[in-house]
């Protein structure tokens, strides 16, 4: 599998610390964005998820800019502009901190783009690189445990990828999915990848 694109992704746990005031998870992801020296900040979208070791969380999609600080996250600067740049934050219900990923100006826009191309994906996450739990269904009826996840997967492709069963342990699981091309914001081709997938199996 091709690894994602280079330094599109830059992992962060924990940023900024605990503060006064903080009463839902928005607020706390807002928060922590501007400790990280985020400014004109903006919550695009709540979705309340399980990741893979069962937690449950609030994953807060925050869009801010992030250039230009000397006590924070820098991101590349695109011809020179600072342009807006997505951050999700994974937060427990009730806590005042969480886990976050910040991905390049765009990233965040294209796995949404890619997400819409099919009714199937709607089980995914359309946030990359966040990996969930999730109920995959099978082609004969029902649906088998696992974990899915929508993978920045080159400069113009995100991959959904489904792992199951979630009874095994991890490097023992299927993995299965499609990889989706998206070109100036839309979408112009989708292609399978890995072994058969759940839902084709009768």
């Amino acid at each position: 599998m091709k690894p994602a694109v280079l330094g599109a992704l830059v992992v962060m746990t924990g940023l900024g610390a605990a503060g006064c005031g903080a009463t839902t998870s928005t607020s706390v992801a807002l928060r922590e964005a501007r400790d990280a020296g985020g400014t004109q900040l903006q919550a695009v979208r709540v979705e309340r998820r399980r990741l893979a070791n069962g937690d449950a969380v609030d994953v807060v999609l925050v869009r801010a800019r992030f250039c230009g600080t000397n006590n924070g996250v820098s991101m590349p600067k695109v011809n020179g502009r600072c342009l807006p740049t997505e951050v999700y934050f994974a937060i427990r219900p009730g806590a005042t901190a969480g886990g976050s990923a910040f991905l390049q100006h765009g990233q965040a826009h294209m796995a949404a783009v890619a997400w819409k191309a099919r009714p199937e994906f709607r089980i995914f996450p359309d946030i990359p690189d966040l990996l969930v739990r999730c109920k995959i269904p099978r082609g004969r009826g029902g649906t088998v445990a696992g974990l899915c996840e929508a993978k920045l997967y080159s400069r113009q492709e995100v991959a959904f990828l489904e792992h199951w069963p979630l009874s095994r342990p991890q490097g023992h699981r299927n993995t299965a999915g499609w990889v989706v091309t998206v070109d100036r914001g839309r979408v112009v081709g989708v292609r399978r990848v890995g072994s058969t997938l759940p839902q084709t199996q009768y």
